[in-house]
Formats: C-alpha cells, sequence, structure tokens
C-alpha cells in the first residue's frame, strides 16, 4: 500500500473563473502543490533536487477527471501518492476533495520524466530518491503505460 500525503487549499478568488467555480486549468496546479508538499513530507525537496545534482522532473504527461465544482473559500483536499515510477519516470496519482462537503472534486495522474538540467537528456532518478520511492510505493515499480487513473488508496 502506497504512503498517502495530503495537502490542503483554500480556493481564493483568483482561481475562480466567471462561473464562480474554480478554473479548470487550476486543477493541475494544485496536483503539483500535492507532489511537491509530498516529496517534501518523505524529506525530499524538489529545488534541491535541481540545485545540487541538477536533475529536473518535467511533466510528460498530465490526466485530470473533474467530478465536483470546488468553488470560492472552500478548503481542498489533496491526495498524492506515487502510482508507478521505474528508473527515469514516476507517476502520481491525485485526489482533491471539498473539505467541506467532503465530495470527491476530481481525480488525475502526472508522469514526470527525470531530465539532466544542462543537457535535457534522460538521466536516473537519483539514488536517494529511488530509496524513499521503494519506501513510499513499493508495490508500484514499473512504468505503467496509458492514461487510467489508479484506485486510490484507502
Amino acid at each position: 500500500m502506497p504512503t498517502v500525503g495530503t495537502t490542503q487549499y483554500r480556493i481564493l478568488y483568483r482561481d475562480i473563473d466567471s462561473m464562480g467555480i474554480l478554473y479548470y486549468g487550476r486543477y493541475l496546479a494544485l496536483f503539483e502543490l500535492g507532489r511537491v508538499e509530498f516529496m517534501r513530507e518523505q524529506g525530499f525537496v524538489y529545488r534541491e533536487m535541481e540545485d545540487q545534482l541538477g536533475l529536473m522532473l518535467p511533466v510528460t504527461a498530465a490526466h485530470c477527471r473533474y467530478k465536483t465544482p470546488l468553488e470560492y473559500d472552500d478548503l481542498a483536499l489533496i491526495r498524492t501518492w506515487v502510482s508507478a515510477w521505474g528508473p527515469a519516470t514516476l507517476r502520481f496519482a491525485h485526489e482533491i476533495h471539498s473539505q467541506n462537503t467532503g465530495l470527491l472534486c476530481a481525480t488525475g495522474e502526472v508522469e514526470l520524466g527525470c531530465l539532466s538540467r544542462q543537457s535535457r537528456r534522460p538521466a536516473r532518478l537519483p539514488a536517494g530518491f529511488v530509496e524513499m520511492l521503494k519506501r513510499t510505493a513499493p508495490d508500484s515499480k514499473g512504468r505503467k503505460r496509458g492514461n487510467p487513473l489508479a484506485e486510490a488508496p484507502k
């Protein structure tokens, strides 16, 4: 069973569209917030990977399924876990819930590839990061193909 990280975010006026609901593109920003905080909770700071190791993790694929809208001042609860990983790629799965209503608002996955910052060529994930993946998502090793959304851990 993978480790699940949780992060909260209060929906601000800057986040909503003319219909009064969270703008659809902001869900991907909430996925990013969940990913970054998940890694930080596990002792791995992404900024240090870029600055000290010269590696970066650009998004190579993203998928979001919208279920129920979030509105201004709602408190979003972002659940994040690693759904698949390999030597140079990883995939995070996300759920966004309204903490106000408890409803599931969106699900999605984001795949990232590890690149050398200097050459922009594929690189292996650093050893410390792989150790974190082994600890937090031992059953998720192996690249997952296609677009199906991962089943949420209980």
